[in-house]
């Protein structure tokens, strides 16, 4: 069962997520795709893996329920936040507001 985590404030969710060992810690290279700038940026079908590869850690992680409330509060523009890509929680943020 998902923790409504709705009254608690975003710094406080912050403070929880930071309390835990997160695999987006211990690999955060799956969870951003490299500078766009350098001449090493990453291909399609290289971002698709790495995004997979990301959610895929989430699933089993223990503050994936934070870490989305977070995310649907933030509106990150870059990253996998929750198993989600930032274009993915825009979509979920339009879905919540439609249904409220």
């Amino acid at each position: 069962m998902i923790p409504d985590l709705r009254d608690q404030t975003t710094a406080r969710l912050r403070a929880d997520l930071a309390d835990h060992t997160l695999p987006c810690a211990a690999q955060p290279e799956l969870f951003f795709e490299p500078d766009t700038a350098t001449p090493y940026s990453e291909t399609r079908a290289a971002k698709k893996l790495r995004e997979r590869s990301a959610a895929a850690l989430c699933e089993s992680c223990p503050a994936r329920a934070l870490c989305l409330e977070l995310a649907l509060r933030v509106k990150p523009a870059a990253g996998v936040w929750a198993g989600y890509t930032a274009k993915e929680i825009d979509r979920l943020r339009d879905d919540v507001s439609e249904a409220a």
